[in-house]
């Protein structure tokens, strides 16, 4: 069985209750980012509408989705800033600042007037504000996979770090649910004048929240003992990009078939089921709020087989997983069907849980602490810009010319097929001693 390695934590009562602390308070964290950057996708074809009014609803929503895209590929600058805060100053400092910015830039996108109010400025702000979010996104995942994973006990930390996905899961499924509450009890034009700012609001109580209580923890004692022995890396970026080229470039691999699942699977999906397969708004925030709920319990399941088997083997059932059930579960979606579309999406959410748990527990292993916040943050993050920016508007865009309603099916399976090379041609343990797993 792997045995996860590194400077192992003191097992001991005060200590584990402080680990738990600062595992609640940095997944709660997570929760809020993930509110606030996926309330966006949730309420895109409502956006297309408001900010990119158009004779072809095709076209405005391809805009909004382009819209949505731009976050992620701000996020791996993002990801250099905030990483070098957390390997700098500290793993607390950076998700302080992360999560502030994300609080501000979503509170502005809810405040900001349509297409009809300012013109052209309009989309052109609601661009500057997404960018804003995918800016503070980067440093999100990095910095509290390191700070979680330096506090948890070695045997534990698969199990702790799979809170993070598993919380962003909630987040997803609050925004999600908040679309459906302000959808269905909404007419088309309430929501299109004012009922879409609803969601995208809440961020600056919940932002608040956040920041008070990251405040009130202490930092990852790894790297405090580690500042103390050698002092905090004065170039993390520089010393990631010289000397840990080759972990970078599996860490980005890896976030790549996990962004793929992820924003085909939980964002997407809620416009594949309002514009492209035909379901009420409602119906499909709905469908996604319940997918998403299982998912995030389902997660935790998959941490506690991850510390059992190792996060290796559970990515690679993961990926196997996807390739097999994938074009069953969207037959299930295309029968027109709530119930069925629901038991499709369900389906899907199993591969989806497996994989989220053994990304998590794997991409802080492949790192050592001095550039570990930077490495995960923009290894993750340049994963997100492509498979999570890109894989949205690809699956939209060849629907469109080719009518197949297949698409996201196909490219969730060749996602599961790089994942199982990446893993039989590169993925190696490094030795008994390393301060890290993988290499």
């Amino acid at each position: 069985m792997p045995t996860e390695v590194g400077l192992g934590a003191p097992s001991t009562h005060a200590h584990r209750r402080k680990a738990k602390k600062a595992t609640g308070v940095a997944v709660f964290g997570t929760f809020i980012e993930y509110y606030d950057f996926s309330v966006y996708g949730y309420v895109a074809a409502t956006l297309s509408v408001v900010f990119f009014p158009s004779d072809d609803p095709t076209t405005g929503l391809l805009n909004t989705l382009l819209v949505f895209g731009s976050a992620f590929f701000v996020r791996p600058l993002g990801a250099l800033f905030f990483g070098w805060l957390g390997d700098r100053k500290g793993r607390r400092f950076g998700l302080i600042a992360s999560v502030t910015v994300m609080g501000v830039a979503a509170t502005l996108t809810g405040l900001l007037p349509g297409y009809a109010q300012l013109g052209a400025w309009a989309p052109v702000l609601l661009v500057v504000f997404r960018m804003l979010q995918g800016f503070s996104a980067g440093g999100e995942v990095g910095g509290a996979s390191s700070y979680i994973r330096e506090w948890a006990e070695p045997r534990r930390r698969s199990v702790y770090l799979s809170f993070i996905p598993a919380t962003a899961q909630l987040g997803k499924g609050a925004a999600a649910g908040m679309a459906a509450i302000v959808a269905g009890a909404l007419p088309a034009p309430a929501m299109e004048s004012w009922g879409w700012r609803i969601p995208f609001l809440l961020a600056l109580p919940l932002g608040a929240l956040c920041l008070y209580l990251r405040l009130r923890v202490e930092d990852s004692p790894e790297f405090v003992e580690n500042s103390r022995r050698r002092g905090a890396t004065a170039q993390p970026v520089r010393e990631l990009f010289r000397e840990h080229r080759k972990p970078l470039a599996k860490v980005f691999a890896i976030a790549l078939v996990q962004n793929t699942g992820t924003y085909l699977g939980t964002v997407f999906v809620a416009v594949y089921f309002s514009n492209i397969l035909g379901f009420s708004k409602g119906a499909a925030s709905t469908i996604v709020l319940v997918a998403v709920l299982l998912a995030g319990a389902l997660i935790p399941v998959a941490g506690q087989l991850a510390a059992r088997s190792g996060a290796k083997r559970m990515l690679r059932w993961s990926y196997c997983a996807y390739i097999v059930l994938t074009v069953p579960s969207f037959f299930l979606m295309n029968q027109g069907s709530v119930a069925l579309a629901m038991a499709g999406l369900a389906l899907v959410m199993v591969p989806y849980a497996l994989c989220q748990a053994g990304t998590s527990a794997s991409i802080p292993e492949f790192f050592p602490v001095q550039v570990r916040n930077t490495g995960v943050a923009f290894g993750h993050s340049l994963g997100a810009a492509f498979g999570g920016g890109g894989a949205p508007y690809l699956a939209a865009w060849l629907i469109g010319i080719s009518g197949n309603t297949f698409v996201p099916a196909f490219i969730l399976i060749l996602a599961g097929a790089l994942g199982l090379a990446v893993l039989a041609l590169t993925v190696r343990e490094t030795s008994g001693s390393s301060a890290h797993l993988y290499r």
